[in-house]
């Protein structure tokens, strides 16, 4: 099976994911300091990101979009991005490999993601849940055009909600902050 590529950036692509991505996306979920705020908030098994790409999978093939695999401008894996949630409300999320952070590759990535979902999901509700104490992500979100609305406890865990509220403009910061994104 091939991939096939969801959008790109000058430094980095969204592509669907293959069941041989499971050891690289495990390095990545194994990391204690990225996952204390992401899913469950610890490491995780093998198994369960197998789990997670099956889902991934089978969402991408079944309603087009999902979260998706994260490369640098060389095919490596550096995180995953994209969205969770429902049609009629989505959300944004990100998690990149520690080895990544502190190089603006989540600002690009969901500067991006935003223009996507402006393009293909116009009207449908866009926000970004960040646990309490997550500063950084919430930096992110709001560089990326969402504005922080509120407080929700999500599966046990005390979240920051962030809200896509003026959608034009977040797609005109997405075009002049991210030239060169492919795929929108």
């Amino acid at each position: 099976m091939k991939r096939e590529l969801v959008l790109s950036t000058p430094r980095l692509a969204l592509t669907s994911w293959l069941v041989e991505d499971v050891t690289e996306l495990q390095h990545v979920h194994s990391d204690p300091d990225t996952m204390r705020h992401v899913r469950s908030g610890r490491p995780e098994s093998r198994a369960e990101v197998a789990q997670l790409i099956d889902r991934y999978r089978a969402e991408h093939a079944a309603r087009g979009w999902t979260t998706w695999r994260l490369a640098d401008d060389e095919g490596r894996l550096v995180g995953r991005a994209g969205f969770g949630g429902a049609e009629e409300r989505r959300g944004l999320s990100f998690t990149i490999r520690r080895s990544h952070w502190g190089r603006g590759l989540a600002t690009e990535v969901g500067l991006a993601l935003v223009a996507w979902h402006q393009i293909h999901a116009h009207g449908v509700p866009l926000r970004g849940l960040v646990a309490v104490g997550n500063d950084a992500s919430a930096r992110v979100l709001a560089k990326c055009g969402l504005d922080e609305v509120g407080e929700e406890d999500y599966a046990g865990t005390a979240c920051r909600v962030f809200l896509l509220t003026d959608p034009d403009e977040a797609l005109s910061l997405a075009s002049a902050t991210t030239p060169g994104v492919n795929g929108t």
